[in-house]
């Protein structure tokens, strides 16, 4: 049995009037995706939700790291100097590497989402209404962390969505785009199950809710432009990287014909499908 819930996008918990720099509270997430290569393996990153009643950002620690090293000359000498004792040393899995690749950031006061990634070969942000959630609550019940859940499905940009949120958390809150409801969202899952987002803690945090490094080397983009881009350098990543740096490289495969990087957009999707 399912009832219709209509949350407007203004419905961001208002516990406060002022704007907040820093977060109320702290969600760490494994972030669930396909392998792109195969199409196969489940591949996972870990993100940070923080958040508070009219702002929240979902980052990847460890990107987020990386970035702040990188954004400044001394950061970049430490970060080139980490990258050349783990290499000398043979101790590559020392080496810094990015986690996960995009940030989220919302304002409810801005009825926005301005999200950040790589668009292929260049970085890319978009801004995008927060929308007019049309939340569907579930006959379906789960703990989560030792939280009750209730079951709501929506369908957003092309993927359908089942969340499990509590009200024993009262933050319009959630993992990548995912908010709207009158409770925290602990777990999220599209059907079919590629893409999935699943809680492993939650905590009380005052940290602040910082601007994303280096934003401005963002070059500034709509969604839909965007996921087109992220696809095509998927369909054809060495056409793209040759353009770029003027080469001549090729990647073959044991009959000598074109080898595929990736495997196209019918085995494994982008998380928004409707640039279609």
């Amino acid at each position: 049995m399912m009832k219709k819930l209509i949350i407007p996008a203004f419905m961001c918990i208002a516990a406060i009037a002022a704007a907040q720099q820093k977060a109320d509270i702290e969600v760490g997430y494994t972030a669930h995706h396909p392998n792109m290569r195969n199409g196969k393996d489940d591949m996972t990153n870990q993100y940070i939700l923080l958040a508070n009643a009219e702002e929240s950002k979902f980052y990847s620690p460890r990107t987020e790291y990386i970035d702040s090293l990188t954004s400044t000359p001394d950061g970049m000498a430490k970060y080139n100097e980490m990258t050349r004792t783990a290499f000398l040393g043979g101790k590559m899995g020392d080496m810094p590497r990015r986690d996960g690749s995009y940030y989220v950031v919302k304002s409810c006061r801005d009825n926005k989402f301005v999200y950040y990634d790589n668009g292929g070969l260049e970085k890319c942000r978009y801004e995008e209404d927060i929308p007019e959630w049309g939340w569907e609550m579930v006959d379906s019940a789960k703990t989560v962390l030792g939280y009750e859940c209730i079951a709501a499905v929506t369908e957003l940009h092309g993927r359908k969505w089942t969340v499990w949120f509590t009200l024993e958390i009262p933050v319009s809150a959630g993992p990548w785009k995912l908010e709207g409801l009158p409770g925290l969202i602990l777990e999220a899952e599209a059907e079919g199950g590629k893409y999935r987002f699943v809680a492993d803690g939650v905590q009380r945090s005052d940290k602040d809710i910082s601007p994303v490094y280096m934003a401005d080397e963002y070059e500034k983009t709509d969604r839909l432009s965007y996921l087109r881009a992220k696809r095509s350098f998927l369909d054809n990543p060495m056409g793209q990287i040759n353009a770029k740096f003027a080469g001549k490289i090729s990647v073959k495969s044991a009959d000598g014909s074109a080898e595929r990087m990736f495997v196209p957009a019918s085995v494994a999707d982008l998380i928004e499908t409707d640039y279609h």
